[in-house]
């Protein structure tokens, strides 16, 4: 089976930040007694209650990644309201804001807060071509260790990669012209549409599979396949750290203690365009 986009994570938590809530929940927020009066309509009391229990759902089933499941909550609260008069739109943002800050960690440590309220986490004109990028890098990296499986995930996960390059390849030249700085749709370094063959990596599965003889971290793809391996001990990790054994989508085992001396022979080339 290809990979789905709809069955990886980015694509299952979104499709539940709209799901009904009951406004009464709002009455267990410290801040509601405070912002009661100021939320504009009663269909704003539904997205304000949708967005703790939105936030509350990154607590209790996907901590693993929280800085991307913010920006998730963010960019679909700012989606909700994107019709709103500008006066209802200030009104509900300082609403939003007390709620996100009502909403804490159970546990101790320094930042409390789950997450902030940001408008705009995708700074562009083009705010869903990024939420797009941002969801790919996620299930690119989430999906990265299967390459060691065996053959056939690792030719899997380059056909996916390969299908989204060309698709990525198309959005950006719909919406940019040569004088288009792509650098301003970034998620970080190694997932950015200003050096496509960084964040759309191809494995030669082939030869990954035929022999083992280079070390896999001097090799360019061996880099990228130790930072897979790297990324699902930290979220591990991370899952780990605040006890949520209901996190369990990513299938994150413990990294193997001799994984930094396993060996591969990996053939490296850039990609043809």
């Amino acid at each position: 089976m290809p990979i789905d986009d709809k069955k990886q994570i980015p694509n299952i938590f979104y499709s539940r930040l709209d799901n009904h809530e009951n406004v009464s929940n709002l009455n267990n927020l410290s801040s509601y007694s405070g912002i009661r009066s100021l939320i504009p309509n009663e269909e704003s009391r539904h997205i304000l209650a949708k967005l703790a229990r939105n936030i509350k759902l990154i607590i209790s089933e996907y901590s693993g990644n929280r800085k991307k499941r913010c920006r998730d909550v963010n960019y679909w609260f700012d989606e909700k309201i994107k019709n709103y008069t500008d006066k209802d739109k200030k009104d509900i943002a300082g609403c939003a804001t007390s709620v996100c800050n009502d909403v804490m960690w159970n546990k101790i440590g320094e930042d409390k807060i789950v997450c902030l309220r940001k408008e705009n986490p995708y700074q562009t004109n083009h705010a869903y071509l990024m939420k797009k990028l941002d969801d790919y890098c996620e299930i690119r990296d989430n999906n990265g260790c299967n390459v060691l499986k065996n053959i056939n995930e690792c030719l899997k996960y380059n056909k996916y990669i390969k299908k989204k390059k060309h698709e990525f390849t198309t959005d950006i030249q719909d919406i940019c012209s040569t004088n288009c700085n792509r650098n301003e749709y970034k998620i970080d370094d190694n997932c950015t549409l200003n050096d496509m063959d960084l964040t759309f990596p191809e494995i030669n599965c082939e030869v990954l599979y035929k022999k083992e003889v280079l070390q896999e971290p001097f090799t360019p793809v061996g880099s990228i396949i130790h930072r897979f391996k790297r990324r699902k001990y930290d979220l591990k990790r991370n899952i780990e750290r605040v006890d949520d054994d209901r996190y369990s989508s990513y299938n994150s085992d413990t990294i193997p203690a001799d994984s930094e001396n396993k060996s591969y022979y990996i053939e490296y080339a850039r990609p043809h365009n």
